[in-house]
């Protein structure tokens, strides 16, 4: 098997894929003074200044910067001033930014020697809006899969959607990109490949949706280059067929979709310099549509959810000002118009985490190093604060279901997360559920024989069908199905 290594820059931020295994890098500059100490905030917290040095006196650098001693700013400033600024001769606090590490406009030090207390989880979340509590019994036990006849793996970059009866799973990258997949049936504990005849070009990291009645994906990643193209499976007749490529987005690579009932709605997850905003493709008729780029977001690796009538895209990356963002925007699909999420109150800013919704509310969680979570209501535009008490480890791109509860009011219920990957080494083999009443977190029981090797993206191939959570390709196509 070859392996490969491909370096792709945006910005001060850096992805490395090692056969489309990614990793997260921070690239952040330096000033060093004379006897200076550099002290540096964890990423996406506060940090503080820096330290007091013979060298002092001098201003303070930006907030987010990393300053030599004696400077006012310092790293992190999340509360809105800069480290400790006048106490070591500083004169002025950080400086405003869009980024985490510099937060609103930063006050002045001056002789006072005041320095600003900076908390972690800025800004300060209000209380949340709790519901009725409702008893819950829990089952809380794995039942292996069988791999007989399941697609080849490990497989990296593959997606599974469920179709109310069937798991299917299709695409991805083993030692080359796949154009094959299989369909899993939890009843009987069987799987059956999908027919290669007009299937699309093979691809890793693309968008798939569920209709009701097919299998929609769209663009991805072929080993060499971003793709304009995609494919309607129907599993009825196991048959493939062709998309319009007629005003389609363009160049995105691992884009996002939802499905709105009647378009799939395609957001790139990484903002090519040529792509466009976004597009709806209405398989009716087999024709896209553009969104409109007045008011859309601009940020890469975002998180999005449909609402039953708009579509919320929220968090990312940010190529001009060089770091994460803990902005959104709500797209209405029948005026083609968008409107800003408030920060108000938002979690950390952050890219590669996931969403999910609950009828009412858009849960955000997964961050690099942090289990700072938030619920947003886009009615009320406010956000409310999720416990992190008992939380599971922080992660990035985990899996998330919410879990309704029967016969409660709208977003009442549970959430359950599964998998992710936590920098650029570990791959927890674990699980949480968070109940939003009494705002606690429980445990998931342990995965059957977690392998000693997880394929970092099996959270992309995990669904839940209304009583389990089905999870494949942990590990060369292990799989394993999960009763909360």
């Amino acid at each position: 098997m070859g392996h490969s290594w491909t370096m792709k820059s945006l910005g001060s931020k850096t992805r490395l894929t090692f056969h489309s295994t990614t990793f997260l890098f921070f690239a952040m500059g330096a000033s060093v003074g004379c006897h200076s100490t550099l002290h540096v905030g964890r990423t996406n917290d506060a940090g503080t200044g820096g330290s007091l040095g013979t060298g002092g006196f001098g201003t303070g650098g930006a907030g987010g910067t990393v300053v030599p001693d004696g400077g006012a700013g310092g790293f992190g400033g999340m509360a809105g001033a800069g480290g400790m600024a006048g106490s070591y001769g500083g004169n002025a606090g950080g400086s405003a930014s869009a980024c985490w590490w510099q937060g609103p406009p930063g006050s002045v030090g001056g002789a006072s020697g005041a320095s600003v207390a900076v908390q972690d989880g800025w800004p300060p979340s209000p209380t949340r809006i709790a519901g009725p509590a409702i008893s819950r019994t829990r089952v809380d036990a794995w039942t292996t899969l069988s791999n007989t006849g399941a697609p080849s793996g490990p497989r990296t970059g593959a997606t599974a959607v469920w179709t109310g009866s069937e798991m299917i799973v299709w695409g991805g990258f083993t030692s080359q990109p796949e154009s094959t997949g299989g369909r899993y049936d939890p009843a009987t504990d069987s799987w059956l490949s999908l027919s290669a005849s007009v299937a699309p070009k093979a691809r890793q990291y693309h968008v798939a949706v569920w209709t009701g009645s097919e299998m929609i994906v769209w663009g991805g990643f072929d080993g060499a280059s971003y793709l304009v193209s995609g494919g309607r499976y129907d599993p009825a007749s196991d048959k493939w067929s062709a998309m319009s490529l007629n005003g389609a987005p363009t160049l995105a690579a691992d884009p996002r979709g939802v499905w709105t009932g009647t378009e799939l709605i395609v957001w790139p997850g990484q903002i090519a310099s040529t792509a466009t905003v976004g597009a709806r493709y209405d398989p009716k008729t087999d024709t896209w549509k553009q969104i409109s780029p007045t008011g859309a977001p601009t940020l890469q690796y975002s998180s999005v959810v449909w609402t039953g009538t708009t579509m919320i895209v929220w968090g990312g990356y940010s190529n001009s000002a060089g770091c994460d963002s803990a902005t959104g925007a709500i797209y209405d699909p029948s005026t083609d118009t968008w409107r800003p999420t408030t920060t108000v109150g938002a979690p950390h800013p952050r890219d590669d985490h996931a969403a999910v919704w609950t009828g009412a509310q858009m849960i955000v969680w997964g961050e690099i190093n942090s289990t700072n979570a938030g619920s947003y209501d886009p009615v009320a535009d406010a956000w409310y604060a999720i416990g992190q008490t008992d939380a599971p480890s922080p992660r990035e791109i985990p899996a998330l279901f919410f879990l309704p509860d029967q016969g409660g009011t709208a977003g009442a219920g549970r959430m359950l997360l599964w998998g992710g990957i936590f920098g650029y080494s570990y791959v927890p083999v674990t699980g949480a559920i968070y109940d939003f009443v009494p705002d606690e977190w429980g445990v998931v029981a342990s995965f059957p024989n977690p392998p000693d090797n997880p394929n970092q993206d099996s959270a992309r191939t995990t669904v839940w069908t209304g009583t389990q959570m089905i999870v494949w390709d942990v590990a060369a196509g292990l799989g394993a199905k999960y009763s909360p």
